[in-house]
């Protein structure tokens, strides 16, 4: 094969060399391009002329697979080293030019692949960085730039072993990591870490476009140079570098999206521009995405546990009965935005002296437009209620104090995300590496108006009856559609209702603007230094000083104080409003078609614009519904200091080479809370459901707490004949409470006839869950792009924060409705008892589980990947013990199944999850009992026709078999949650030039 490649550092005529070769090179880029490689010209064989390029470069090829070459630095082992005092060797160390090539500790998230096309050359890289990794670590990687192998960042991480996900609206949101949920893990860009839109630590990955994302790797096992935070994983997403390739580059995508529920096509488009030389290299991305989308949905906000239901009223017996808090049929518009870009900046001011900047911005807005038809059921007026043997009502019936209503409800979603960081990497000689970093990242969600829950609500006195039938999923609420002469108005007095789309039955009831406004800002500054191999023990030696301070502003925006949201509660016939403000909306005869007991569903309803109903009832008073400010706002401020000392060694056992890495890492973590509180004064009746809350103006409070953490951590990999891995990982690790749990503010969350009355407060004590880990893994590498691999992981999580309910009275405030008259406040009345909540570390739980994987590539072009995840736990959730307090969330097996072809021009790629049934919450949207996620499947497909060397057309599909997403209660009767999101497919183009 003939060669002509100048002499030039070594990134460049790598790169060079893969080009004229057509090969695909892997190397420790950001520690080989100080490297001087030779000038190459002639012919020569692809063996003769690596090594000749190489030659006393102190690198080495590694011809390990089919067209795949490795580079890595030489050992200090395999040169000539003489024999040196212990003070020769510190001071060769600082001031010596160094002619002896050592070892740089290998890193995962380090590698880059200069060159990587389609399926099989993702799953290739992504290999060889599981194989080169110390720990246990997995990653996904872009088939080509501005291509990741799914729409979106956590459906792309769900196919690795271990990796679960939580979907919003059709979209996976968060990722849980062998049973730990979101909260539980730490979240990179380009190794720092991420903000969060989030009120808590959980990282919202439908934040970032997947075109900018290069790569994704979650590192299951630890070690000291990794930031703390996740026991559950570190996940760190990587975006495009300049200097990955030569010269100007120009790549990006355009496609049109179908969402078949919606009917609406929306435009989507990616765009790179790059250019670099042996000293400079920049990259600017683009990105624009526009969805429009239709959600179908049933929902029950909870299931109330005994409450104070007529006893006379029960025909069956049940020790505890639950009851359904409201029955809603709603149909939700969505419009989600996703803007963002990156910027790189990478010069090398020396050969030994590397400086890097970037930035990534995301802006991700959803606005929605929801109109739904609800029942609120009163426990208290219910009648004929039939329970079934777990005590779940299956019939109920309501004609006192009930109405039909019809919402127009907003859940907007104003959100972004930024990162920055510049960072310097000097190679002071060969055994010295000093590396500078100092990085920023904010996130925020700016809702000062109240969009994020809004809801207006138009409604009528009316009765409905509820019913539940065996083997079916949805409930049956029927009795409201008709006309009744003998329905009482607000006023006691009889009036009659008419059929229920008819709109002067109308009246104004319940008015909120819900939002949050959220800042979150993240600040590190890093040093590490890296002494190779510094008393020639063929030990490498890091150790890092790091500072981070973050800030996290929650603040709550509403119109609740004193009930101004309520002043129209009632029903009553004024402010009359007028009937062209309603018209009849059809969701469709298919509407939740495929869930059974759909064929019950009311059709059709009556539909208003939200604003508009606003505006009316403030022109027709002297009420702003505008949110404001409450005084349950407050601010986290946690500033970390730490420390981490790491060694690295290679040595070699008859035929098995194993590399180990131990550490410890020391933290030391400062909180300070700020808030503000109120006092509650008086409860007022409002109507026949609710009552109001008087509260006297905010004042400032204020907390701190401090606490030192020592997190040791070793890793082993055993290689044998280089195919045959064993990894053991044994690490401490922990997570920090979440932020809603730091703060001291007293909040009262609901305050309701009937004895539904609920407070929580947060507490800036708790301490870190703190986990020790345990980790077994042994990989076989049979085959080029073939594997099979079986782990085995155990964690013992202590400190696990539970919440623990209290019953306590505040300021001797009465209850109204409990005296002789319960439609006004007497002598009579008693002291009203809130459920109060509040967090505190209690539990300790034990999550292991076994994962197994296999990748094939047949030689014809198929290939396949599967992979299952068991996770097992004493921490679960008896469904009949009512007073368990703990369990652990997010806990459930999976399994994947990836089918692909690529051969030529062509590739398709279909891809099946499926996740079991697991606890999503202990907490309900109304009341304090679980939320379960039954067992999801899904499908996608992509495939992709190449035209020339530079275009290609592609379809995807997501979700091709249109599953729903269904969540319920304590038993599986239980109906939470009944979700359509329906399926998605995209057409485009994309181009590399």
């Amino acid at each position: 094969m003939d060669f002509n490649i100048d002499p030039s550092y070594a990134d460049v005529s790598l790169i060079e060399f893969a080009k004229q070769a057509d090969l695909t090179i892997i190397f420790p880029y950001e520690k080989v391009q100080s490297r001087q490689a030779n000038s190459l010209k002639g012919s020569f064989t692809i063996e003769q002329g690596m090594s000749s390029l190489l030659k006393n470069t102190g690198l080495v090829a590694s011809f390990e697979r089919d067209g795949v070459v490795t580079i890595k630095r030489i050992s200090i082992r395999d040169t000539v080293v003489e024999d040196k005092t212990l003070l020769q060797e510190i001071a060769e160390l600082f001031i010596g030019s160094g002619d002896n090539i050592v070892t740089y500790p290998e890193e995962p998230q380090n590698i880059e692949l200069i060159e990587v096309r389609g399926i099989r050359g993702s799953m290739d890289w992504a290999l060889d960085i599981k194989q080169e990794s110390i720990g246990v670590s997995e990653s996904i990687q872009s088939e080509e730039i501005g291509k990741f192998p799914d729409l979106n960042l956590a459906e792309s991480l769900q196919r690795i072993t271990g990796v679960s996900i939580d979907r919003s609206e059709g979209e996976g949101q968060f990722v849980t990591v062998r049973g730990l949920g979101p909260q539980f893990n730490t979240v990179l860009s380009n190794g720092r870490r991420l903000a969060t839109d989030n009120q808590g630590r959980e990282f919202s990955f439908d934040t970032i476009a997947s075109e900018l994302v290069t790569s994704v790797t979650v590192d299951k096992t630890f070690s000291a140079s990794q930031p703390s935070g996740g026991i559950g994983s570190v996940i760190n997403i990587k975006t495009a570098r300049p200097m990955a390739s030569k010269d100007f580059k120009i790549a990006g995508s355009i496609k049109a999206t179908f969402d078949a529920n919606s009917r609406k096509t929306t435009p989507q488009g990616t765009i790179f521009f790059s250019h670099s030389n042996d000293k400079l290299g920049w990259l600017i991305s683009l990105s624009h995405q526009t969805r429009k989308s239709r959600i179908n949905e049933v929902q029950i906000d909870g299931w109330l546990l005994n409450t104070d239901i007529p006893l006379e009223q029960i025909t069956t017996s049940a020790e505890n009965i639950f009851v359904p808090r409201n029955y809603d049929q709603r149909v939700r518009f969505d419009q989600r935005t996703r803007r963002g870009g990156t910027l790189v900046l990478q010069y090398k001011a020396t050969s030994n002296l590397d400086i890097s900047f970037d930035y990534l911005q995301s802006d991700f807005n959803v606005k929605t437009d929801s109109t739904s038809l609800g029942h609120w059921f009163t426990s208290s007026n219910l009648e004929d209620v039939v329970t079934d043997e777990n005590g779940t009502v299956i019939a109920l019936s309501q004609n006192v104090g009930h109405a039909t209503d019809f919402h127009a409800r907003t859940f907007d979603r104003p959100s972004s995300v930024s990162a920055l960081g510049l960072n310097s990497s000097w190679q002071a000689n060969p055994k010295l590496l000093l590396e500078f970093d100092v990085s920023s990242s904010k996130a925020s969600t700016e809702d000062r108006v109240g969009a994020g829950n809004a809801l207006t609500l138009i409604g009528y006195l009316n009765r409905s009856s509820f019913s539940m039938f065996k083997d079916q999923i949805l409930p049956h609420i029927s009795d409201f559609e008709s006309s009744n002469p003998t329905v009482l108005d607000a006023l006691g007095n009889i009036t009659g209702v008419s059929d229920y789309l008819d709109p002067t039955n109308s009246r104004a009831h319940v008015m909120l603007r819900r939002g949050w406004n959220i800042e979150d800002k993240f600040d590190q500054l890093k040093t590490d230094i890296t002494l190779f191999d510094p008393l020639t023990s063929d030990i490498d030696i890091k150790f890092c000083f790091m500072y981070s301070i973050q800030s996290k502003r929650n603040e709550t925006s509403d119109k609740e104080k004193n009930e101004l949201h309520r002043s129209f509660c009632g029903y009553f016939q004024r402010p009359d409003i007028p009937d062209n403000f309603q018209t009849i909306f059809h969701a469709g005869n298919d509407f939740l078609s495929g869930i059974s007991g759909s064929e019950f569903l009311p059709k059709r309803w009556l539909r208003h614009d939200g604003e508009t109903l606003f505006n009316f009832l403030e022109s027709a008073s002297d009420i702003n519904f505008d949110a404001v400010i409450r005084d349950n706002s407050f601010t986290v401020i946690e500033s970390v200091m730490s420390a981490y000392l790491q060694g690295q060694q290679r040595l070699r056992w008859h035929d098995i080479e194993i590399t180990s890495q131990y550490g410890v890492r020391y933290e030391n973590t400062d909180i300070v809370v700020t808030g503000f509180e109120s006092d509650l004064l008086a409860l007022t009746i409002l109507d026949q459901t609710e009552l109001g809350q008087l509260n006297s103006p905010g004042r400032s409070i204020s907390q701190s707490a401090s606490y030192d953490t020592w997190l040791p951590s070793i890793s082993i990999k055993a290689e044998w004949q280089e195919n045959i891995i064993a990894r053991l990982g044994v690490s401490r690790s922990l997570t920090r409470p979440t932020m809603q749990q730091l703060s001291p503010s007293l909040v009262l969350n609901t305050t309701r006839q009937g004895g539904d009355l609920r407070a929580s407060s947060g507490n800036s004590d708790l301490k870190p869950f703190e986990s020790t880990n345990f980790d077994l893994t042994l990989e076989w590498y049979y085959h080029p792009m073939s594997y099979l691999s079986a782990s085995y992981f155990k964690k013992e999580v202590s400190n696990f924060i539970v919440s623990t309910v209290t019953q306590t009275t505040i300021n001797d405030v009465t209850d109204p409705s409990t005296g002789t008259d319960s439609s006004a406040p007497d002598s009579e009345d008693t002291l009203a008892e809130f459920d109060l909540t509040t967090p505190i570390n209690a539990q300790t739980a034990t999550v292991s589980g076994f994962e197994f994987a296999i990748q094939h590539d047949f030689d014809s072009g198929f290939g396949v990947v599967a992979n299952m995840t068991l996770v097992d736990s004493n921490a679960k959730l008896d469904p009949s013990n009512i007073s368990q307090k703990f369990a652990l969330t997010g806990l459930s097996d999976s399994q994947n199944l990836i089918v692909y072809y690529e051969k030529g021009p062509a590739n398709i790629r279909l891809a099946w999850n499926h996740r079991d049934g697991f606890l999503q919450s202990l907490v309900q949207i109304q009341g304090p009992e679980p939320t379960y996620v039954r067992s999801h499947q899904q499908f996608d497909l992509s495939a992709s026709y190449a035209v020339n060397d530079n275009l290609s057309v592609f379809l995807e599909g997501v979700n091709i078999t249109e599953e729903n997403v269904l969540k319920h209660g304590r038993y599986s009767n239980q109906l939470l949650l009944a979700q359509q999101p329906g399926a998605r497919y995209s057409l485009g183009l994309r181009g590399s030039f």
